[in-house]
């Protein structure tokens, strides 16, 4: 037991020796100026604290880094790599210790790295080269540095750029897809303007053609015929009527995409104010009561913002609720910009919203979107006329005028759009 105690007590003997020759051997470091050391005085005594647990920090760190690190001689030997550097060359360590950096330049970058690294004997100089692995090429950025006069080397920071370079190349790609698309884009506006040519002319044409001749039958050999006859031809002289408004409307549409689009600033109270002397033959024939309060002047294409007022109102009184006038409000206010369904406004910017509300027959909020979808009907040509493409118009209207829009309705509620234009 005794012997036990006196093993202890010389073990404990030595450790406190050996802990006394570190403290010299400290000492001495520090007053040869090898280890930086400061004091703090703390509980009326002095603690002294050395930087050595910080250069060892700094070291773990290099290590550590997932970027390249390295120290090279003014000749350009690696006196020193961590170890993403050599495991980005995809070699031991052994292999690029020793080596000259120049090894490992592509021979494509090789007069480029020269140049930086002649400029970073006197400074910092950083640049964009590519190293050459294994007969692979790789692009990185170097920062190059000067460590003189503490040091004859020149450290080097290597950060690995392939998936920026990949990014770039995928930018690059949809860039020319994008441009690709939009050469296609030109030839078919030139195409829809053809079409509109033909619509305009050759179209219209022979369907004129066919009306003046029926007027000439009904006026002068109608009696002449059947009842079956009659309502053969009468329901002929429909179709064509039909046939005229739906060119007439898909010629609409198509201008609103090819037309020349000249913005100036209108009062849209105005504007609301000459549509309705337009349609002052439905309003008065449905009794409908139109209430317009003050509106936001803006900047539009005139006779496309006529075209919208003049389907929506036209809308409202074609779809009111029988039995019952149509009470159509048109109302706006002015504000910044807004967050709208899927659709960012710009915050910076100044907004018209108008609202256009009727107590109508209304539809089924699910088909809020598909309304704006040319040929969309969501009633029979039987109870309502109409070719499917006047809200298509209004919707590309608004995005002429970078606006947006939507429908909020409930069957048998009535409708309200709610439109957002850039005031400015």
């Amino acid at each position: 037991m005794k012997e036990d105690s006196t093993q202890k007590l010389l073990r404990r003997i030595q450790d406190l020796e050996n802990q006394l020759e570190e403290s010299n051997e400290l000492i001495e470091a520090i007053k040869t100026g090898e280890v930086d050391a400061f004091a703090i005085n703390k509980d009326s005594k002095s603690e002294i604290y050395t930087l050595q647990s910080g250069d060892y920090a700094y070291r773990i760190l290099i290590e550590e880094f997932q970027e390249g690190a390295i120290n090279v001689t003014e000749e350009g030997l690696i006196v020193y790599t961590n170890p993403y550097f050599f495991e980005l060359l995809q070699l031991t360590y052994e292999k690029v210790i020793g080596a000259s950096v120049f090894d490992f330049i592509h021979p494509a970058s090789a007069e480029e790295f020269t140049l930086l690294f002649k400029e970073s004997l006197s400074g910092n100089v950083k640049g964009e080269v590519n190293l050459s692995v294994k007969g692979s090429t790789i692009p990185v950025y170097v920062s190059l540095t000067s460590l003189q006069p503490k040091l004859p080397t020149i450290g080097i920071i290597v950060t690995d750029l392939s998936e920026k370079k990949k990014h770039e190349q995928l930018i690059l790609a949809y860039q020319k897809d994008l441009e690709k698309k939009n050469v296609e884009l030109v030839q078919s506006n030139a195409e829809l303007a053809s079409f509109a040519y033909v619509a305009s002319h050759d179209l219209q044409e022979p369907l004129r053609k066919i009306k003046t001749f029926a007027s000439r039958i009904e006026e002068k050999d109608k009696a002449n015929l059947s009842e079956t006859g009659k309502d053969y031809f009468s329901r002929m002289q429909n179709a064509a009527k039909r046939m005229q408004v739906l060119i007439e409307d898909l010629l609409t549409y198509s201008r609103t995409n090819t037309m020349e689009r000249k913005f100036e600033r209108i009062n849209l109270k105005k504007l609301v104010e000459e549509v309705m002397i337009d349609l002052k033959e439905e309003v008065q024939q449905k009794k409908a009561t139109i209430a317009v309060s003050e509106l936001c002047d803006v900047y539009m294409i005139p006779f496309q913002f006529r075209q919208l007022l003049n389907n929506l109102i036209s809308n409202s009184l074609k779809f009111s609720y029988p039995g019952t006038s149509p009470v159509i409000t048109i109302s706006g206010e002015s504000g910044y910009g807004i967050q709208f369904k899927n659709n960012k406004l710009l915050n910076d910017a100044t907004y018209c919203h108008i609202i256009i509300s009727d107590n109508g027959i209304g539809f089924d909020q699910q088909y809020s979107e598909r309304i704006f979808e040319i040929f969309q009907r969501l009633n029979g040509r039987s109870e309502y006329d109409g070719t499917g493409i006047g809200l298509a118009i209004v919707k590309k209207i608004i995005e002429n005028h970078h606006g947006v829009i939507s429908a909020t309705s409930a069957v048998n509620k009535g409708t309200s759009f709610d439109i957002y234009i850039p005031a400015n």
